[in-house]
């Protein structure tokens, strides 16, 4: 039996609802209720019953229910004995994160750390890449969570993930038109050329990635606006003015809620690679090694549950 399901139907079951669940955990609605399903079919019983205003224990449910929480109760004390026995690193680590990847992670990195290490202390710092490299490279970070990490010498840089970039447009279709662009479907490189870009400035590493896919196919593309927050430039292209480049990861809530539009970047797609940046030289000490660790695991965990829409890691 899956023990993150069965902490799942455990929430469900205590709070009375799926939705008060998901947002309790921080997970995607959808995704819980995956793993609920999944949870029925691997027993071969109805556990909750959907009513209009929450859920319902079926009689299997509330057995369930019952041992349920003695088992997560016994895992309680046994992590309580084993840290008393062995309190684990200690010590501060700093972690430096984007925007929209920081806005995805932090949260279940943050729950996850002070679970795991209660003598220890996670700060986070937010940047755009370029930032983010210069402050490792400085030893103002420990470590940074990046996009598409420049080949420096001076660092060490361990992929985590791959993400698809999209083109991110406004919400009226009308603004296709207007730029010659298909409602559906897929763009390639050489259709940004009619788009009026919003790019972050030199040298933000999204900047630099289609920079070099462009340049690789003989164009150069020169945005209207250059503007590094990816907050500003989402409201500046929900209100029609142009149009950027961004992984489908930071834009999904945005699409998904109608505040905007997207197509797939094709032939050949754009492709981002998230990575764990430290720098070279010098023993990392094993709360960094712990937090690296850490790290892989809950992004494993949110691509798994549908929070983040990467590759899988």
């Amino acid at each position: 039996m899956d023990l993150r399901a069965l902490r799942y139907f455990l929430s469900v079951a205590q709070l009375g609802g799926v939705t008060r669940a998901a947002a309790s955990l921080n997970v995607a609605q959808p995704a819980l209720s995956r793993q609920i399903r999944k949870l029925e079919q691997e027993l071969g019983v109805t556990l909750l019953i959907r009513r209009a205003r929450g859920v319902e224990l079926t009689q299997a449910g509330a057995l369930l229910l019952g041992r349920a929480e003695a088992v997560f109760q016994q895992l309680r004390e046994t992590e309580a004995v084993l840290r008393a026995a062995s309190p684990g690193p200690a010590g501060e680590v700093t972690l430096g994160m984007p925007p929209a990847t920081g806005t995805l992670l932090a949260p279940p990195l943050m729950r996850r750390f002070r679970e795991d290490f209660p003598g220890a202390r996670l700060r986070l710092r937010e940047g755009v890449g370029s930032s983010l490299v210069e402050w490792v490279m400085d030893e103002r970070l420990d470590l940074a969570v990046v996009h598409n990490p420049p080949r420096l010498p001076e660092l060490l840089f361990e992929p985590l993930s791959t993400e698809r970039v999209v083109l991110l447009l406004p919400p009226d279709l009308r603004r296709f038109d207007d730029w010659g662009l298909p409602h559906q479907g897929m763009v390639t490189l050489r259709d940004l050329r009619r788009v009026p870009l919003i790019l972050p400035s030199y040298p933000h590493t999204n900047r630099l990635l289609l920079d070099n896919a462009t340049a690789r196919g003989g164009e150069t593309l020169q945005p209207i606006i250059e503007v590094d927050s990816v907050a500003m430039t989402k409201a500046l292209i929900g209100e029609g003015m142009g149009a950027t480049v961004l992984t489908y990861a930071a834009v999904h809530q945005d699409v998904s809620a109608g505040r905007l539009r997207y197509l797939p970047i094709g032939r050949p797609p754009l492709i981002s690679t998230l990575a764990l940046a430290r720098r070279r030289g010098g023993a990392p000490t094993p709360l960094h090694d712990h937090l690296g660790r850490l790290i892989r695991d809950v992004l494993a965990e949110v691509v798994a549950e549908g929070t983040y829409h990467a590759a899988e890691p």
